[in-house]
């Protein structure tokens, strides 16, 4: 489980929004985080079981297969489809004679269909529980 430690902002239906401080962590999670890269936060939506409230600090966890899972999609996935792209860009180039525009045709194509590909899944992704950030104790009170 990677776990991070947030302060809450609002709750809204069984949903808990937390702003937490961008650690190493962080790195690792590709579930749909929105960063705020200047001031190296990121807010988080996480499921609220236990019932905390406005400025509690909280521990939040999600699993380290679904991190793991949502980095492979999103960034092998579109590197494989540029490959694949312009592999078979060649191919065709070749037979046709001119193989550079047609290697950035297909790469560009493949890579095209792996963000629609990645969209998707992400859309996906998002809606199954096992794979939503979850609070799993509060550390301190407000």
């Amino acid at each position: 489980m990677i776990t991070e430690t947030g302060r809450v902002l609002k709750i809204e239906g069984g949903i808990a929004v937390i702003e937490i401080q961008k650690k190493s962590a962080c790195a690792q999670c590709h579930a749909g985080c929105a960063c705020n890269i200047e001031t190296g936060e990121v807010i988080v939506e996480a499921k609220d079981p236990i019932g905390v409230s406005v400025n509690q600090q909280v521990e939040v966890t999600i699993p380290y297969d679904s991190a793991l899972k949502a980095s492979f999609v999103v960034y092998v996935l579109p590197l494989c489809g540029l490959i694949v792209g312009m592999l078979s860009g060649w191919a065709i180039g070749q037979r046709v004679g001119v193989e550079n525009i047609f290697e950035m045709i297909g790469g560009f194509g493949c890579l095209g269909l792996s963000f629609l590909f990645v969209h998707y899944y992400n859309n996906r992704f998002k809606k199954q529980a096992k794979n939503q950030p979850v609070i799993t104790r509060v550390l301190v009170g407000a």
